[in-house]
């Protein structure tokens, strides 16, 4: 929508609000909830902005609806700020702002700064809040806004009518508001209060690096009060009542130079005093610390935006967006000023604090938009300068006007970006290309000369066909699943730095189970439910080598690996906060660790030994019974077609192998903030996969036989810079295990080729797999050692080490010594027997890059053979050339 247009609808809309507002006088004077009938007439309630610019208004803002997101966009809640652990100020929020009870609690407490009160409800200018935010007292974090702004108003009209805390899920609306405003600030001063603003933060800054949830040191941890008073190896840490006589005040005191803590030096004597207060009066630890921040009455269901996707054509252009949040009430408000607003490239968009959108280069990218627990993600395109249009654009969707389903997706968005797409490549770059990304695996020389010299117009097709069949497509195919599920064989064994035996041997069973059902095409789903719903005793054919690492120490790292591994998400932050750019939450984290604390406990089964309600990730509760196998309904709903990540992480991460990058890019950051590059794409595929009864045959068939997979590396003029859009393909390094492969089969005997291609069990790609991890060769090239739940692990980006290797390390060294082929043509040389040089430089570029030579490769080829004291000499010079080249070591 242009600017002018943008303009004429504001101003519209703005005569019609000046119409209504005798109406809305009329509902306010009549003693009607503020809101309720705005809605009804305006469909969405003014924004924040309009109804407390002045100071006089009768509106009442909510805490989780207004006050909290204007805390969040004024930055008070930050890691920065007052929502780090220690706080700021002696004021400690939530980080992000999603513990609202907590934060609810922090701001009606007393200041310990001695500067009075946080909030003064029968007086709120004198609030130390807001004296602070607006300068008029010292404030570290300067002045956050002005007096007499409509910020400045609204936490005046929230202050003076009460402060009203958050209403907790389940509770009345008028009980939590009594809670929410205890009559006597000395309340706020229980021990509960004193744990949570002076206690938990020492033990967080101080403390949890050596006795938090994740680590014991001593055996002693701080993970609950329980655990506190317990103690560790050296006794109970804690006396309730007694400071004097606790472990902890001894330690902390330094009173006995064998126990001193923390390490790094003695607390302040503030904190040494609060902490004796603590244990004096009892040492409270509140139950709700153990647990995640408890839900509110009120939910957000959507986040709308206008305009839903921003086309710019010029620098400079501005878009003006609006965001309506829509709760679960009912209620729509526009929340544009509570917003906070990103871009995820500034070099194409810049976005200020109020949604005014600027183009400031060509391309596409998002504009991200956070609102309570909401992320919206508004698409931003701007097409290259005025340029011919494209000819190759096909309508959107499957198989509009015949192009191939995947080419009219791609396409569609190439013509709004005005992207001219590479031609098709050669049939040599096709036929090395897709050898690499289906089997790992450079194609032979005469293959590459059969192919070549087929003039058959399905001959793509019918070698992508040859190719799903053979063992090295279903020996690779594994070891990316492999690389996900985290096939590892010093976690399965032990943590030692040197895995045992065993661990190398259960590795391979792994391997072998999954290799054995690519290779008969087993459905993706039930490969995955044989190991989601493996007998942990091994019986059965099963495979529970998944549960059974030594690498899941605790429910929640196996909740986090599941995640990771079929989900596609990660979960990490969620295990200490509600993260800004994501919809996890504590409770979505604690909830979905609970599914797995059976088996991550005893590692010999995984059956519920209590009835449980638990949530999971947002898709509803699960009741589990008393003997129940908890994995059982996870796998149950990764199943069901409608599971919004299943089928697409997979489909998501099998398109990143052929594009070097995923259609959601990283492969399993599924995020609202990193929305996919094409929407369309990704639904269409993981809908038609799962249609075809998850066939991953189907899949990569589909992806192979694209026109937009088939583009040449070849830029054209317009699409020199784009790397998201799939307009050409983007040359990338080899994946490590084809380099060592590679090198092998580039230095074989002619009558050795078959053999050391077919033989998986000598193959880095194939069952070598597990006995390469963590090589020397493997590390410089980016194997992933699968210690960790991250895609990002494996690197297929070019370094100086790398160049290094195949310039001088001993294995390549060995091979070019060893070469059977080189032998031959030495043994031949010394027998006197004619070579014919030309086959043989033919032979050194079908081997290594899988094409002839062009007329300049062959001249220099044979200026060097001439010069050379031996032919042989001269073939491991060019072979060894050839195999420290850009083309050798590109996938293109």
């Amino acid at each position: 929508m242009s600017p002018k247009r943008w303009k004429w609808i504001s101003s519209v809309n703005a005569g019609r609000c000046y119409s209504m507002k005798r109406l809305f006088i009329l509902f306010v004077l009549l003693g009607s909830p503020l809101g309720a009938e705005e809605a009804e007439v305006t469909k969405a309630l003014r924004p924040a902005s309009q109804r407390f610019a002045e100071r006089d208004t009768r509106a009442v803002p909510d805490f989780q609806r207004h006050v909290v997101p204007l805390l969040g966009r004024l930055g008070c809640n930050s890691a920065k700020c007052h929502g780090s652990f220690q706080g700021q100020g002696n004021l400690r929020l939530s980080l992000f702002g999603f513990d609202f009870q907590s934060d609810h609690r922090a701001l009606r407490a007393d200041s310990h700064s001695g500067s009075g009160p946080r909030l003064r409800t029968g007086d709120p200018e004198d609030s130390l809040i807001v004296m602070k935010a607006t300068e008029q007292t010292d404030h570290e974090g300067g002045q956050r806004f002005a007096t007499g702004t409509w910020e400045h108003h609204l936490l005046l009209r929230w202050i003076e009518s009460g402060a009203t805390g958050p209403v907790l899920k389940g509770a009345h609306k008028e009980a939590s508001a009594v809670a929410g405003n205890p009559p006597a600030r000395e309340s706020e001063q229980s021990a509960d209060a004193l744990f949570r603003e002076r206690i938990q933060p020492i033990f967080e800054d101080h403390c949890y690096e050596c006795h938090g949830f994740r680590s014991s040191k001593g055996n002693f941890s701080l993970s609950n009060r329980e655990a506190l008073l317990a103690g560790g190896d050296t006794g109970p840490a804690v006396v309730p009542g007694n400071a004097n006589a606790s472990l902890l005040m001894k330690a902390i005191e330094f009173r006995d130079d064998g126990l001193q803590m923390p390490p790094s030096g003695k607390l302040p004597s503030e904190s040494i005093a609060v902490l004796k207060q603590w244990i004096d009066s009892g040492a409270s630890w509140p139950d709700a610390v153990d647990s995640s921040p408890q839900a509110t009455n009120q939910e957000l269901v959507a986040l709308h935006c206008q305009p839903s996707e921003i086309l710019f054509r010029e620098a400079g252009q501005e878009v003006q967006l609006k965001i309506i949040a829509e709760w679960k009430d009912g209620t729509r408000e526009d929340v544009t000023c509570l917003c906070r607003f990103q871009t995820n490239e500034g070099e194409i968009v810049r976005v200020g604090s109020n949604g005014l959108a600027t183009s400031t280069g060509e391309g596409d990218t998002h504009v991200i938009a956070l609102y309570d627990n909401g992320v919206a993600a508004i698409p931003v395109l701007r097409p290259l300068a005025p340029m011919a249009q494209p000819n190759h654009q096909a309508a959107e969707g499957p198989r509009a006007n015949g192009v191939h389903p995947i080419d009219g997706f791609v396409n569609a968005k190439l013509g709004k970006l005005g992207l001219v797409a590479s031609e098709p490549c050669t049939d040599a770059e096709f036929l090395r290309r897709v050898s690499i990304d289906l089997t790992g695996t450079l194609p032979a020389p005469d293959e590459v000369l059969q192919f070549l010299n087929d003039q058959s117009k399905d001959k793509r097709l019918l070698k992508i066909e040859e190719l799903l069949e053979r063992p090295s497509y279903a020996a690779w195919c594994t070891n990316k699943l492999c690389d996900f599920t985290g096939c590892h064989p010093k976690s399965i064994s032990s943590l030692l730095e040197v895995a045992r035996e065993d661990g190398y041997v259960k590795a391979s069973q792994w391997y072998e189970w999954i290799y054995q059902r690519v290779q008969q095409n087993q459905p993706y789903d039930q490969v995955v439910a044989g190991l989601m719903l493996a007998d942990l005793s091994g019986r059965s054919g099963s495979m529970p080598s998944f549960w059974t690492r030594q690498s899941l120490e605790e429910p929640k790292d196996t909740a986090m690996s599941v995640a990771h591994a079929f989900l596609g998400i990660q979960l990490q932050c969620a295990e200490c906060h509600k993260h800004p750019f994501d919809q996890w939450t504590q409770a979505d984290f604690n909830d979905f660790s609970r599914f797995f604390d059976s088996v991550t406990r005893t590692k010999t089964r995984s059956v519920t030994e209590e009835v449980m309600t638990l949530g999971l990730l947002r898709s509803g509760q699960v009741k589990l019974a008393v003997g129940d196998d908890p994995r059982k309904p996870i796998m149950d709903w990764m199943q069901d077609p409608d599971n919004p990540w299943f089928a697409r992480a997979f489909v998501n991460r099998v398109w990143a192998g052929y594009f070097h990058r995923g259609i959601v890019e990283p492969p399993d950051q599924f995020t609202p903030a990193n929305p996919p590059s094409h929407p369309q794409l990704l639904d269409w595929l993981s809908r038609e996969f799962v249609n075809n009864g998850y066939d991953m045959k189907w899949l990569h068939r589909q992806i192979a036989s694209s026109q937009t997979y088939q583009r040449s590396w070849r830029p054209t003029e317009s699409n020199r810079n784009d790397h998201r859009n799939f307009s050409r393909a983007i040359p990338r390094r080899i994946p490590a295990e084809v380099v060592y492969d590679g090198v092998k089969q580039v230095t074989a005997a002619p009558e050795d080729q078959g053999e050391v291609r077919a033989n998986l069990r000598r193959r880095a790609s194939g069952h070598l797999s597990m006995r390469m991890a963590g090589t020397h060769a493997m590390k410089v090239f980016g194997k992933p050692d699968r210690s960790i739940v991250c895609d990002c692990e494996r690197v297929n980006q070019p370094t100086l080490l790398q160049a290094i290797f195949t310039q001088n390390d001993p294995l390549m060294r060995m091979r070019l010594a060893d070469s059977g082929w080189l032998i031959e043509i030495e043994d031949a040389e010394e027998a006197e027997e004619r070579l014919d040089t030309g086959l043989l430089i033919q032979q050194v570029w079908l081997r290594t890059v899988g094409r002839m030579p062009s007329q300049a490769d062959r001249a220099r080829a044979k200026k060097h053979l001439s010069e050379s004291p031996t032919i042989a000499e001269g073939m491991a010079d060019l072979l060894w050339a050839m195999m420290n080249s850009k083309e050798f070591l590109l996938n293109h």
